[in-house]
């Protein structure tokens, strides 16, 4: 907080009567105050010292109200709150925790210039787009939870900032000659539930948790149908099976111990100790893609088939979003080339 005279673009104290390059009386005033939060100040000009004092007394009720405010703002968002609701509502809320931890958490994510900091330092950092943007997403998403549950009462300052573009292909797919090395190594892999969950993985193009949290009754053996209860959307969605993906069902009900089709030999569910598992493997044989990509493997083959349209394969994943299937559109070029070619062959 400050009062200080002005005149010929020159600052004085407010006891300074006269101008030292004019010589003429200082006719105007300025009152400064920062806002400590934000780190902005509040400037006004006025004709006399006494309207500035009066001013000046305004500005510290004003800061003092503010601050009151503001520290009820910045205390409304705690990510821990956030992730009491997530753990119950979000799939992945697991994710959402490594990214906090990883990128946020340790920054100043209480400002429009902190949060555009953190995102600055993850593109020096060398952070894909992808990442970058899906960070600002989960910051976005606390801010707005926080406000919807009333623990925040300002705007939500990511709603300025402008998430970085990136190209959404899905190119992270193994090849045929992969997928070829990939089922001699798991021929040789003595750990056979854990084969069995990989195998059915790019089969099906099932998620960890899909596969994993499946139990007995969600299978119909004559029908030939799997049904998830526990969806990354939250939905119970049903899957026919191929038969690749078949015989990896009978294969697993001839290991049968417990409720869960893949369950860890003990008969427990086979999360952690599968990824502990897969890790080691990964390890062992030098391999650099990730569980997930059997998923991608799956989608991308189908895709580039020619015979299954995105509609369909929409379908098969299990995707509610459109725009998420859209990363395989490109593999479909191929197809799209000889469907269009159909109009050759009727008019000859």
């Amino acid at each position: 907080m400050a009062i200080h005279g002005r005149c010929c673009q020159k600052n004085y104290s407010q006891t300074k009567r006269k101008c030292l390059i004019c010589s003429k009386l200082i006719t105007k005033y300025v009152v400064r105050v920062r806002d400590n939060v934000y780190g902005k100040w509040r400037t006004k000009t006025l004709p006399s010292l006494k309207l500035a004092k009066e001013v000046e007394l305004k500005f510290k009720t004003q800061v003092l109200e503010g601050d009151l405010f503001d520290k009820k703002k910045v205390g409304g968002i705690c990510f821990n709150k956030y992730l009491e609701y997530a753990k119950i509502h979000k799939k992945s809320y697991k994710v959402d925790v490594s990214r906090w931890n990883t990128n946020v958490k340790d920054h100043d994510y209480r400002t429009l210039k902190g949060i555009n900091a953190i995102l600055a330092k993850m593109k020096m950092d060398g952070y894909a787009d992808c990442t970058i943007h899906h960070v600002l997403k989960l910051i976005r998403r606390v801010y707005n939870w926080s406000i919807e549950n009333g623990h925040f009462f300002g705007t939500n300052p990511c709603d300025s900032i402008k998430a970085p573009k990136y190209d959404n292909k899905m190119n992270d797919y193994l090849s045929l000659d992969e997928i070829d090395n990939l089922l001699i190594l798991l021929n040789d892999w003595n750990n056979s539930r854990a084969v069995n969950v990989v195998l059915f993985a790019l089969w099906t193009g099932r998620r960890k948790g899909e596969i994993t949290s499946l139990e007995w009754g969600d299978v119909d053996m004559a029908k030939k149908v799997i049904t998830c209860r526990k969806t990354k959307n939250g939905k119970t969605l049903s899957f026919p099976l191929n038969e690749k993906a078949y015989n990896v069902i009978l294969k697993a009900y001839e290991q049968k111990i417990s409720e869960y089709v893949f369950c860890s030999s003990t008969g427990e569910q086979y999360y952690n100790g599968f990824s502990l598992a897969w890790k080691r493997f990964k390890t062992r044989n030098k391999l650099t893609y990730r569980f997930h990509s059997l998923r991608h493997t799956y989608a991308s083959h189908l895709a580039s088939s020619g015979k299954v349209n995105l509609y369909l394969l929409m379908n098969l994943l299990g995707h509610s979003d459109p725009s998420l299937t859209k990363r395989y559109a490109h593999l479909t070029e191929g197809a799209v080339r000889q469907a269009n070619n159909v109009i050759d062959q009727i008019f000859q």
